[in-house]
């Protein structure tokens, strides 16, 4: 399985060719959950094999996808940061450091799960989950 399903515009954030799909949110969503490959491809009008390669594509360049995580909840922390509100105006309901504690605990967490079944299963899909 190669990387032709997987492109890295200029931008740095990397999705599935012709998509504006970013193989995080592949991650993000099928890592860790009970969303399996085929559910994700059938929401998303996707092949497997391109779900699966965002999946390998991922698993394989750990460092790289934790940097993306970290830059999310950078920007999240930025964003609430930016918020600049008078005293007398109260600030509409947003983001607050637990959220973004919780985004880098669960994004970390469903990057290693991906991990974690690229090492176990490799290039064969990840195999059947109900083994």
């Amino acid at each position: 399985m190669g990387d032709a399903h997987v492109e890295v515009p200029e931008d740095g954030e990397p999705r599935i060719a012709g998509r504006r799909l970013s193989v995080l949110s592949v991650v993000l969503t099928v890592g860790g959950t009970d969303v399996t490959i085929e559910e994700y491809a059938e929401e998303h009008e996707l092949d497997v094999s391109e779900v699966t390669a965002a999946l390998a594509w991922a698993a394989t360049r750990e460092e790289w996808m934790a940097s993306l995580i970290e830059e999310r909840a950078m920007a999240m922390e930025q964003a609430m940061d930016d918020r600049d509100y008078p005293v007398t105006v109260d600030a509409p309901p947003g983001l607050d450091a637990g959220d973004v504690a919780d985004y880098r605990r669960r994004a970390m967490e469903a990057l290693s799960t991906v991990v974690s079944d690229w090492r176990q299963y490799g290039d064969t899909r990840w195999g059947d989950r109900e083994k």
